[in-house]
């Protein structure tokens, strides 16, 4: 694309500056008036604002990508920061506090009142309300129990939950995603 818009801006410039310096469209005194159609062989023509108004035009256009490319990014961060950092996972008849990072697929963590659960998973005990107003804008919680999906990040609203795993995902170190 760059290849392209630089190749018609060039253009329009050396046939602008050939036609002020060869051609008539230097003359002083010189006035264009409107015609439908054109009459002349073009050496009166110039397209200098036609090269100016491009180059404009994709400046403005790259600083309001890089704008949006810079929001999202902030967005992105800020939806990652809402994840729940550690677990209590059930281990060998009790419950040990983990990172997320450690949790395994498969795994069954408890979710007390107010916590946020750690990963995507099935609720296997306990029945909750859970907040899910980060994904789908409902206001309202809505009850979960036994066999119930549930999605990491959400809020516990209510009582005791016990989720077993299903997707695990770890969160990016660098700014740029990983294909996961």
């Amino acid at each position: 694309m760059d290849t392209l818009i630089s190749a018609g801006v060039a253009a329009a410039y050396l046939w602008s500056l050939y036609a002020l310096v060869f051609g008539e469209a230097g003359r002083a005194g010189m006035r264009m008036s409107f015609a439908w159609l054109a009459r002349s062989n073009g050496a009166d023509a110039i397209y200098l604002e036609v090269a100016s108004g491009v180059t404009a035009l994709i400046l403005l256009g790259r600083y309001f990508e890089a704008r949006a490319r810079r929001r999202s990014g902030v967005a992105l961060r800020a939806l990652l920061s809402l994840g729940a950092r550690d677990a209590a996972v059930l281990r060998d008849g009790g419950e040990v506090r983990v990172p997320v990072e450690q949790l395994a697929v498969g795994e069954e963590f408890v979710v007390r009142p107010g916590e946020k659960i750690a990963t995507d998973g099935v609720v296997t005990s306990g029945r909750s309300a859970v907040d899910t107003s980060m994904l789908t804008g409902e206001p309202v919680p809505a009850e979960v129990g036994p066999g119930h999906a549930v999605t990491g990040g959400c809020l516990n609203a209510g009582g005791r939950l016990v989720v077993r795993a299903i997707r695990i995902g770890a969160i990016p170190s660098s700014p740029r995603w990983p294909a996961w």
